[in-house]
């Protein structure tokens, strides 16, 4: 989801239309009519001033923003212009921002009550990918992967596998470096070497690829986590699916996955 216009400062100092982009994790807090994009109604003004800033850093991909820039995303979203400095005032006065110059920052307990509104604190993220929406489906998997996928090593247990399943994981250049793909059928496997080996040229990551035959769910793990997918990876966009965080079963989960590789055929990918 985009909005539209917002502005940025040009080259005279005056400020000119733009878009932002909505993070999928505040969809539910940001309502669309048509071509006109608001903060719910259940948002207080200081929430969505604190939402500002949030969106601000989302795009910006660092922390802290311009204090006008703030103002702009706030006004853009259906709240009264002349709401947001007193709102900034409150939030430094209640210890959630601190302001350097012009330049806004969370506090942690900003940051807290951010997360809790949000939901991270106690509910897993839930990605729904739509049937019909390749592009989208895709673009939203790398989403998930270049925020909730930290780790060195990543495992994924997919039956179905072919070249267009490493595409996504393009996201996870610079932080991991070995993708482990446990699966029972490899399609275009000569096609799917050569993507191999331009994965790892090209991103610094090694694919590694055994097949056992006994395996039927979908499931990726990083570090301590785990998460159910519905669909094959290369069919993204072709079929309703959910990605959902499991954390009761993760470790279970890591040590099954190490099992089968274990019982698995040799290596595939590496020719």
């Amino acid at each position: 989801m985009t909005v539209e216009p917002l502005s940025e400062p040009s080259g005279d100092g005056s400020r000119t239309g733009s878009t932002i982009e909505i993070p999928s994790e505040l969809s539910g807090l940001i309502k669309r009519h048509y071509s006109q994009v608001f903060f719910d109604e259940s948002l207080s003004d200081l929430e969505a001033m604190l939402f500002s800033l949030y969106l601000a850093e989302a795009n910006a991909k660092k922390a802290g923003a311009e204090y006008a820039v703030c103002k702009d995303i706030f006004v853009s979203l259906g709240r009264k212009e002349n709401n947001f400095k007193a709102n900034v005032y409150l939030a430094k006065k209640k210890l959630l921002l601190v302001a350097d110059g012009e330049i806004l920052e969370y506090t942690a307990q900003g940051l807290k009550l951010v997360e809790k509104t949000l939901g991270t604190e106690h509910k897993a993220p839930v990605i729904l990918v739509r049937s019909g929406e390749a592009f989208t489906a895709i673009k939203h998997f790398e989403e998930f992967l270049s925020t909730e996928v930290k780790a060195k090593e990543v495992f994924l247990c997919d039956p179905f596998v072919s070249p267009s399943t490493l595409y996504p994981f393009s996201a996870l250049a610079g932080r991991a470096s070995v993708l482990k793909l446990l699966t029972s059928n490899l399609f275009d496997e000569s096609k799917f070497v050569d993507y191999c080996q331009r994965m790892e040229k090209e991103f610094g990551i090694e694919v590694q690829v055994r097949i056992n035959r006994h395996i039927h769910d979908r499931y990726l793990l990083a570090s301590n986590r785990c998460w159910s997918i519905g669909a094959s990876i290369k069919d993204l966009g072709n079929k309703d699916t959910v990605v959902k965080e499991i954390t009761e079963v993760a470790e279970s989960m890591n040590e099954l996955f190490l099992k089968r590789w274990d019982e698995a055929d040799g290596e595939r990918g590496q020719e």
